[in-house]
């Protein structure tokens, strides 16, 4: 399955406790790039300006919503 769908798909139901867990998944993702660009003799800025930065992006955004507790009602 494609990311967007997966972000699209339960971002708008509400779903944000399904999205913490999707988006730490594909965390990975970026990592894996990032591993390949510098595997392939890339350059190192692209592969940590980049992919890097996506993957904290993701990661710190997937930690968020996983953090995140219900309010009080």
């Amino acid at each position: 399955m494609e990311r967007s769908s997966v972000y699209l798909t339960l971002f708008p139901a509400g779903q944000r406790r399904g999205l913490g867990p999707a988006m730490a998944a594909m965390a990975v993702v970026p990592v894996g790039d990032m591993l390949i660009v510098l595997n392939e003799g890339g350059p190192a800025a692209t592969a940590f300006g980049v992919h890097g930065l996506a993957a904290a992006v993701v990661a710190v955004t997937a930690g968020l919503l996983l953090r995140e507790r219900p309010a009080a009602a």
